[in-house]
């Protein structure tokens, strides 16, 4: 049996967290274990094993590690293992693997039939599960590595108290048949599932050529509640509701907002949008093949 070679980072306290470093002594024939130096190399090194005909390469971590992987991996023939050591594994959720469920991890990259996940972008920059313009990517930029360390996702509690007393702008999402939403916040799923096992969208799917977004029109007290509702409402929503304000799905679309908005993918901050610049979002041609259950 061929050995998988798996992408990880030594330095990252999940390795231990997570039961995956014990895990993985006790499985050790299954892996060829590469450490990386940082999210470039992780990238670089997948892309570089799917240039060398690997059919399967994995990756240890939580969403943001499995973008980077995912980015060198994409319109290979080589599909991305996925071992979910994060705090949050939403997209291992959305697959079916669930969160440090590594024995149906392992079952899923050897049963041999990879899914074909869409992949759509920010600025040409990839995501796989998830993307948000307003208070949720506010909550994410103030999340320091050491409070994540120290207490893991209660991080996103303690810095939305700050996020509450803050005044962020508008968001205006622009559709190419013309159509405009504005709101406080618009999150975007490429999959039913949002900030770990809750479910915002119902009728959302990876393999749709769709991504779904959600407006809200009110400030983050409000926001939470409405999420909170939505994922109560027998796993999501697909429509229109007295929770929600707008929902609606697209294959593309234009981000703009009245002063500076911050935005995260994959539950990793990525950039702040400035007044009068735009956040084109697009699906890439190719998909991302993936083990699953």
């Amino acid at each position: 049996m061929n050995t998988i070679p798996l992408l990880l980072n030594p330095a990252a306290g999940s390795l231990h967290t997570s039961g995956l470093r014990a895990w993985l002594s006790a499985h050790e024939e299954e892996f060829r274990l590469i450490p990386t130096r940082s999210a470039e190399h992780l990238t670089e090194t997948a892309a570089r094993l799917a240039a060398e005909g690997e059919p399967i390469v994995a990756a240890a971590g939580g969403d943001g590690t499995l973008m980077c992987a995912a980015q060198g991996l994409m319109g290979s023939a080589c599909a991305l293992g996925i071992l979910p050591s994060g705090t949050m594994n939403v997209f291992a959720r959305e697959l079916g693997i669930g969160s440090r469920n590594f024995d149906r991890a392992l079952a899923a990259m050897r049963s041999g039939s990879p899914a074909q996940v869409d992949i759509f972008t920010v600025n040409g920059k990839p995501f796989l599960q998830m993307a948000g313009f307003g208070p949720d990517a506010r909550i994410i930029q103030l999340i320091t590595p050491g409070m994540k360390k120290r207490i893991g996702a209660a991080a996103h509690l303690l810095t939305g108290l700050k996020v509450m007393t803050e005044h962020l702008p508008a968001v205006t999402l622009h559709l190419p048949d013309g159509r405009t939403y504005r709101g406080k916040q618009v999150i975007f799923g490429n999959g039913k599932r949002y900030a770990g096992p809750g479910k915002l969208f119902r009728g959302a799917a990876y393999d749709d050529g769709l991504l779904d977004a959600a407006i809200f029109h009110q400030c983050l007290p409000g926001i939470i509640a409405e999420s909170l509702c939505c994922m109560l409402l027998s796993g999501g929503t697909d429509r229109n509701t007295s929770f929600m304000t707008n929902v609606l799905q697209l294959s593309e679309g234009i981000i703009e907002a009245d002063g500076c908005l911050p935005y995260q993918l994959d539950g990793d901050y990525v950039a702040t949008l400035q007044p009068g610049e735009q956040a084109h979002i697009t699906r890439l041609p190719q998909c991302l093949r993936v083990c699953v259950p």
